[in-house]
């Protein structure tokens, strides 16, 4: 089974305070997502989810240096361009032996 989808999610140009907001709610959602599995994780089976809470981090991390990138381009008066590509692929499932 190949089945594969690409698409722009993002693609355009930005000014700095647009850029900022539509990058940040992209990575704010993809936060929540994962505090909600942990959450779910625990208090359904007990369980804590490394792989999420790591990627939280990772998030955050990324939201600082968003934030400090888009202020330097703010000095530099220059528009941003954006771009993010979605690429979904159909892969062979791996066996899990955890909950999630």
């Amino acid at each position: 089974m190949k089945t594969n989808l690409t698409f722009d999610l993002i693609n355009g140009t930005f000014q700095p305070t647009e850029a900022k907001n539509v990058l940040f709610t992209l990575v704010k959602d993809k936060i929540n997502f994962h505090e909600l599995e942990m959450f779910s994780a625990y208090e359904r089976y007990g369980i804590e989810l490394p792989h999420s809470k790591k990627r939280v981090a990772e998030l955050k991390n990324s939201l600082l240096k968003i934030e400090e990138t888009i202020k330097e381009l703010e000095k530099s008066n220059a528009d941003i361009q954006i771009t993010g590509t979605i690429e979904i692929i159909a892969v062979e499932k791996k066996e899990k032996h955890e909950v999630f």
